[in-house]
């Protein structure tokens, strides 16, 4: 009975996220991430991954406490997703961004089915992290993996032989690309 339960589970959960393939393959086309956005993408992955956590491991009071113990940071880091979606496709920008949040939901529930007790180990171990160190938010995530579509921002001097991660650009990105008036730094 437990095993045709998770076989159904797994065969729901490869149904939903069927219908997110396009966004991953949208994503891809998007260009990279700032800084700030991939603390958003990371944040929004450690969320869902806790908040399965919370539902399939019992750990619903760990889970609010974490919640509460970030709350403003949440909120500010999930209206930068948002917006990071939107700036990367005003027209779908919306539709991507819950569309990321179920894919991650619904991967974080399927490593919980797959491997219940390590899934669950793990959570505990990052709610008693937080609660224990009580980092920032961004320190806390800082780790998380997101998918490999999303790709920090990088950027080239002339004297430099490996591409540096950029810092977060102050004012917002044109919408069209403008070609560089200088060659002392170059966009890759």
């Amino acid at each position: 009975m437990r095993r045709s339960i998770k076989t159904g589970a797994a065969a729901l959960m490869l149904t939903c996220m069927a219908g997110n393939v396009w966004a991953a393959s949208a994503n891809a086309a998007m260009g990279c991430a700032r800084p700030a956005d991939m603390s958003a993408l990371q944040t929004a992955a450690m969320q869902q991954r806790l908040m399965v956590a919370a539902l399939t491991c019992n750990a619903a009071p760990a889970y609010n406490e974490w919640v509460k113990s970030f709350q403003k940071e949440l909120q500010a880091s999930d209206q930068a997703l948002e917006s990071y979606f939107k700036r990367m496709n005003a027209k779908s920008g919306t539709s991507d961004y819950h569309a990321y949040k179920t894919r991650l939901a619904n991967s974080s529930s399927m490593q919980s089915i797959n491997d219940h007790q390590n899934y669950c180990e793990s959570a505990q171990a990052s709610f008693n992290q937080a609660q224990g160190d009580k980092p920032t938010l961004t320190a806390f995530v800082s780790t998380t993996k997101v998918d490999d579509v999303f790709q920090p921002c990088q950027f080239r001097t002339a004297g430099d032989a490996e591409p540096q991660k950029a810092p977060a650009p102050r004012a917002k990105p044109v919408a069209k690309a403008m070609p560089a008036q200088s060659s002392a730094l170059s966009a890759k």
